[in-house]
């Protein structure tokens, strides 16, 4: 689904919009754009949906440790970070860093066909950022 479809702007932006004001209270608001987002991009990605609550909730203790462990704070925030460029890197840059190893050497290393997950330079910034 995208944001341009008769699915999106017929039914599922008037549904969310409608529930989001009836909801009371802002963490009720909160859970209901969580879901939504989710369902969202389940429709178009149902393959990516666990790799993208595993890395937003990775995020999310980390950021809970880097608050709570001062001591640790530097080296919780590196591998936070590392962990995000990693897999930007396995999904965005494998097939073309195994393509340059293999042109360069003369190697003949496996080019691996991983299907690029939506959005996923931008989520990988965006949690990276908070």
């Amino acid at each position: 689904m995208v944001f341009s479809s008769l699915v999106f702007i017929s039914i599922f932006l008037p549904v969310v919009l409608l529930i989001y004001r009836i909801m009371p209270s802002n963490t009720g608001k909160n859970g209901l754009l969580l879901i939504v987002s989710l369902l969202f991009y389940a429709y178009g990605e149902p393959v990516y949906v666990l790799l993208m609550i595993a890395s937003a909730f990775f995020n999310y203790v980390a950021a809970l440790w880097t608050c709570k462990d001062t001591t640790r704070r530097k080296s919780v925030l590196i591998a936070a970070v590392v962990m995000n460029l990693a897999l930007l890197c396995i999904f965005k840059y494998a097939a073309f860093l195994a393509e340059t190893i293999n042109g360069i050497t003369g190697l003949s290393l496996p080019v691996p066909q991983v299907a690029l997950p939506v959005g996923i330079s931008f989520l990988r910034f965006r949690q990276c950022l908070m």
